[in-house]
């Protein structure tokens, strides 16, 4: 099966996560990352998912699953590996038009997670269409090594003169040159040795605009 990538909007939504193990607390992490409204549902969960609902930052239901309790979710999530429960979540989670995924059973999936390296407003997201997970961890862990603390950095400035820039600059195609140059100048290499000046002088220089950051 083919899938179609994209990034979702989560600010507000409802989102619920079946299972208290670690999974479940990652996954958590990942959607209140997101914005999200997270509610756990599971007889017991990691002391981090504990933490969370006592401090109020995500609804905890201290029980099993039960019919109903997807009613007006956006996302749900299942961590757990009951067979009954999961085909219950599917198939309420389907009938309520809900995004679902229950996980390592790609038949009660309506959407698969990536494995997702983040440096700043540097998302990369990696995905074997569910084929081989392990694998999917493993390239994320070598490109973590190889995109520093850089890339968010130069994110960081490169959305303060986003906006100016449009103002400078209104030919599309003429901006998009200039972008291409200053990726490929020394600006990273710059950022990556904490050449901070250096690095907004070249923004500057190849820009027109200095960062206001």
């Amino acid at each position: 099966m083919e899938y179609y990538p994209v990034y979702l909007n989560l600010t507000g939504k409802t989102c619920v996560v079946i299972g208290g193990n670690s999974d479940a607390e990652c996954k958590t992490a990942g959607l209140l990352r997101a914005k999200a409204d997270v509610t756990v549902i599971g007889p017991e969960v990691t002391p981090g998912l504990k933490a969370l609902a006592e401090d109020g930052v995500i609804t905890w239901h201290k029980r099993t699953f039960r019919p109903g309790d997807l009613t007006g979710a956006y996302l749900i999530i299942s961590t757990i590996t009951d067979e009954a429960i999961n085909r219950q979540v599917w198939d309420e989670g389907e009938a309520n038009n809900a995004i679902v995924n229950v996980m390592d059973v790609i038949p009660y999936c309506n959407f698969i997670a990536p494995s997702i390296l983040r440096q700043g407003d540097l998302t990369v997201a990696i995905s074997t269409n569910g084929k081989a997970p392990a694998l999917a961890v493993r390239l994320r862990q070598f490109l973590e090594k190889k995109l520093g603390h850089e890339y968010g950095r130069f994110l960081a400035l490169a959305g303060a003169i986003r906006s100016p820039l449009a103002d400078k600059y209104p030919d599309l195609s003429t901006r998009r040159k200039m972008w291409y140059q200053l990726v490929d100048s020394d600006v990273l290499d710059l950022l990556k040795h904490g050449q901070e000046d250096q690095a907004r002088q070249r923004f500057a220089e190849i820009m027109g605009v200095e960062p206001g950051l």
